[in-house]
């Protein structure tokens, strides 16, 4: 299987082999972990899939994946994998829960007021304790604002725009 690297996305991370039957270890780094399964193929590589390979049988493992990948057999072959991405195809947007995104579609978008005020463009959502946070770089520095309700109103993918309805503080600096 070969795939556009726009129509992929990481789903996990090599973290090491496990044991000594070429099986790895891997972080999921994707809400739908369950996505992955026995008998389909995975990308994997370093920023995009440089190969396609075969899930033998995968298995949640002191909450990572624990993989067997078909016609690897020894801890030999699968050492070089260590910290290579695990990538899936792209789920179509009518696949996906009500209000979810994906990381690299909220990076580069406008994010902003209401009243259509400018606050600045995101460049990175991160995963904070209990939300995630976009980063917006403004013309002041970075601010991290949770990607939650009440405080991101919308997200308009064809304007390429989120909405915001910041409190005191988090934007400017009229905190009290």
């Amino acid at each position: 299987m070969s795939a556009d690297p726009a129509e992929v996305l990481a789903v996990g991370r090599v973290r090491r082999p496990h044991g000594v039957h070429g099986e790895i270890i891997a972080d999921i780094t994707t809400d739908f972990p369950d996505r992955v399964k026995a008998g389909m193929e995975i990308g994997m590589g370093a920023s995009a899939p440089e190969q396609w390979l075969r899930i033998e049988q995968v298995r949640i493992h002191k909450g990572c994946w624990l993989l067997s990948i078909a016609g690897v057999s020894k801890r030999e072959e699968v050492e070089p994998w260590r910290r290579l991405w695990l990538f899936l195809p792209a789920q179509e947007r009518s696949q996906l829960p009500p209000r979810y995104f994906y990381e690299h579609e909220l990076v580069g978008m406008t994010c902003a007021l209401a009243d259509g005020t400018r606050i600045g463009e995101v460049v990175e959502m991160t995963t904070g304790a209990g939300a995630a946070l976009l980063t917006v770089r403004t013309g002041h520095g970075d601010v991290l604002v949770p990607f939650v309700s009440p405080i991101v109103v919308r997200v308009e993918l064809p304007s390429r725009t989120i909405v915001i309805d910041p409190p005191k503080g988090l934007v400017d600096a009229d905190a009290l």
